[in-house]
């Protein structure tokens, strides 16, 4: 038993584990109470079919198989891999069990050996037979339980290997998300820098602490997978402020995030991605520029954060769309089919809207 302990597989030495923790103790008298109670009353069946008054025998033989094939059963569901393994164990096993019945025909009749000879030779192929399809369940058993073994660790692998090349990739994707902050985005801001600071320091000095702040945010934002809304916003604002300065009256934004899910986790930098792509996308190719306006709001379940913008909408969207496709890896890789992105022509403009399960989101203080 402990060898074939430690030939079993972790799967199996699990399941084994869990089984024996649910029945144990009155469980498990209870259940073995039962288990004689159903084979005694084959036992009796089995004595009324024969018409024969000796009633403990059949009752005990019914017993004896019955437990015996439990128990083998209980073997091969939890150690199918090495079940019926050793052929030649299992051959011998069939014929001690044939030597063992003619054994207890001999004693049991007490006559002498000469005169139960013809009876030992009809009563041992028939226990053999009957040990052969006593193992047959066992054998089938077996069978079912290897291949099922054999399908759960190729899903096992499977999965593994899905979420190594989803772990990758989610990795992969993070870098150059975060990379994402665009040269000529820093050299445009600057060179605005340097014009407002020719007309007016204040100007000047209120646009680079903007530009400061939205770039310590960013910075702190890549170390971290999750961020809360509160936090995520704050690097938005700051980001449209920078915007703002650049284009002017061009650019009108609104903010609204409620204090019941201000403190809600998401995956750094999502919202701000979606804003990037409102602006490049929505804003400036419109001559007259727009309004960008981004909210949340809990709902039944769910979180709900919008980016409206009143731009040239998604027919005249230029571009491949691959932020956006990056933004639905990144919620496919956070929170599974629980959560989507969705896109919706506006009056003017477009929404993208974003819908997080509450009960999958990551709360922090």
């Amino acid at each position: 038993m402990a060898d074939n302990l430690a030939a079993m597989s972790p799967v199996e030495r699990q399941q084994l584990r869990e089984f024996s923790l649910a029945y144990r103790g009155r469980r498990l008298w209870i259940a073995l109470a039962k288990l004689a109670l159903c084979f005694t009353l084959a036992g009796v069946g089995l004595a009324l079919l024969t018409g024969k008054g000796n009633w403990h025998v059949p009752i005990f033989a019914a017993n004896l198989l019955g437990f015996g094939l439990l128990f083998g059963g209980i073997g091969v569901w939890f150690n199918a891999s090495q079940a019926f393994q050793n052929r030649r164990k299992f051959l011998l096993g069939l014929v001690c069990g044939g030597v063992g019945a003619g054994v207890g025909v001999f004693l049991s009749d007490g006559r002498p050996l000469s005169e139960q000879l013809p009876r030992l030779m009809q009563v041992m192929p028939t226990a053999a037979v009957v040990g052969l399809l006593a193992t047959t369940p066992l054998l089938v058993l077996s069978r079912y339980r290897r291949r099922q073994h054999a399908a759960l660790m190729e899903q096992l692998q499977r999965d593994a290997e899905r979420d190594r090349l989803a772990r990758e990739l989610s990795e992969a994707q993070l870098r150059v998300l975060r990379a994402q902050i665009e040269p000529h985005f820093l050299f445009n801001t600057l060179g605005a820098v340097q014009q407002l600071a020719a007309d007016g320091a204040p100007r000047a000095a209120a646009l680079t602490a903007d530009l400061i702040a939205f770039l310590r945010a960013s910075f702190s934002d890549l170390r971290c997978e999750q961020l809360t809304l509160k936090s995520e916003f704050a690097t938005v604002a700051a980001y449209l402020r920078v915007m703002q300065a650049r284009m002017g009256a061009r650019l009108r934004f609104e903010l609204a995030l409620p204090e019941d899910v201000a403190h809600i986790g998401v995956p750094s930098m999502l919202v701000l991605t979606l804003v990037e792509n409102a602006i490049k996308h929505g804003i400036e190719p419109s001559l007259r520029g727009g309004e960008i306006r981004v909210s949340a709001a809990a709902l039944d379940g769910a979180v709900r954060i919008r980016v409206h913008d009143s731009g040239v909408g998604m027919a005249a969207t230029p571009g491949s769309g691959a932020g956006l496709d990056n933004v639905r890896r990144r919620l496919q890789l956070a929170y599974g089919e629980g959560a989507r992105l969705a896109l919706h022509e506006a009056d003017p403009g477009l929404v993208a809207e974003l819908h997080i399960p509450r009960n999958a989101d990551k709360e922090t203080a």
